[in-house]
């Protein structure tokens, strides 16, 4: 997949309820949906401003989400489970950017938080374009577990 032809859309009810089943396969595990109440998934004040999924040929690939913190804008996503692992990571996130961009008439510089331990994800976010900018220590969704999170920027 080369996500050429995928698009930002708002969430809406089906897409959210579908995103909440999603589930991963170890070592990823730990970044399931299911199983886990997400209220900021859930909150539709959000959708089609700060939460999106990217679509291609109708069906999600990916689930998208930003938020301004300051003047700077934090991205975050979610690969759809059955896409992961394929070598495609990058473009994923090209594209995802690309339609931030696009959606949010942004051009400044857009900022992302990842697992230390995520090594996958790392390595596709630099053939990206992304730079690591800091560490910071944070929780792992859901674990209650604090770690290392590399903030990566790209312009």
């Amino acid at each position: 997949m080369n996500y050429k032809n995928a698009r930002l859309h708002g969430i809406t009810d089906e897409f959210a309820a579908k995103i909440s089943n999603w589930e991963y396969n170890a070592p990823y595990e730990r970044y399931n949906f299911k199983g886990h109440p997400n209220r900021y998934l859930m909150n539709k004040e959000t959708w089609g401003t700060e939460q999106f999924c990217l679509l291609e040929n109708n069906e999600i690939v990916g689930y998208v989400s930003c938020q301004f913190e300051s003047d700077k804008l934090w991205i975050g996503w979610s690969l759809c489970p059955n896409l992961c692992g394929r070598r495609t990571g990058h473009l994923f996130a090209i594209k995802c950017v690309e339609q931030i961009r696009k959606q949010k008439r942004y051009n400044k510089e857009i900022y992302l938080r990842v697992a230390a331990s995520n090594i996958r994800a790392i390595k596709a976010y630099q053939k990206a374009g992304f730079i690591f900018s800091g560490i910071i220590q944070d929780e792992v969704a859901y674990t209650n577990d604090i770690e290392d999170f590399f903030i990566m920027k790209i312009e």
